[in-house]
């Protein structure tokens, strides 16, 4: 499948940069989230960089997660200061929730993995936690995108 995407990326004019070996994911992540999905980690721990012609569309690699919240998390804890009933549901909202491609041409937009299902969510701005269900796995989703049933950056 990595093989495919990568053909697919390189056709869609997608910048992509494989590591020479697969690497480890930050631990700060893996603290925070638990029951992350092998096949996610089979697939992003062999790309630094996966993000399309533009640049507001990218995979979140090892080289993105520089901290181990998201940044839509931080914009909807800005939205709630001074509501602590809605941080705490925000944070519970991303504790299980694996951010996985960001977007940010037009409004702000995500696909995660909802670590409770398994499945690929999206959600956009500004109701970033309550997202739509794109795909059951994330091998799914990534055979969806190479297919063209799902697009991203739209």
């Amino acid at each position: 499948m990595i093989e495919r995407f990568i053909e697919w990326a390189n056709n869609a004019g997608w910048t992509v940069e494989r590591y020479d070996e697969p690497v480890s994911f930050p631990e700060g992540v893996l603290a925070r989230y638990k029951n992350i999905p092998e096949e996610w980690f089979k697939f992003i721990e062999n790309f630094k960089i996966i993000r399309n012609a533009t640049d507001d569309v990218w995979f979140l690699t090892d080289y993105y997660f520089a901290d181990t919240h998201s940044d839509f998390e931080d914009i909807s804890l800005d939205a709630a200061e001074g509501d602590d009933a809605w941080i705490k549901e925000i944070k519970e909202f991303w504790d299980k929730t694996l951010p996985v491609v960001m977007g940010v041409g037009g409004d702000y937009h995500y696909y995660a993995i909802d670590l409770e299902t398994g499945e690929v969510v999206e959600g956009w701005e500004p109701e970033f936690e309550d997202p739509y269900v794109r795909a059951g796995s994330f091998n799914e989703f990534i055979e969806k995108i190479i297919s063209g049933e799902l697009v991203l950056g739209i």
